[in-house]
């Protein structure tokens, strides 16, 4: 009867294990909400919005995957 009780355990633990290192994609992230994408303007790569750079340019909000896209469309649109 021990045994079982500690075979059991392990299988336990190793799933939790496994399930820790490798999340799945299709669960929802921390705040409730699948990830929603957004699509940089400027070399029209798609983002999460949770990790977007979000800059106004010519009064009209934009969503960027990094700081230098950014730029780069700023200058191209001033």
């Amino acid at each position: 009867m021990t045994r079982l009780l500690i075979f059991g355990l392990v299988v336990a633990v190793f799933i939790w294990l496994v399930r820790a290192l490798f999340p799945s994609s299709d669960r929802e992230d921390e705040a409730g909400d699948t990830k929603e994408m957004v699509k940089d303007p400027n070399c029209e790569t798609y983002v999460p919005l949770s990790e977007a750079l979000q800059k106004t340019v010519r009064g009209k909000d934009y969503f960027f995957c990094s700081e230098k896209c950014a730029d780069e469309y700023s200058r191209k649109n001033v």
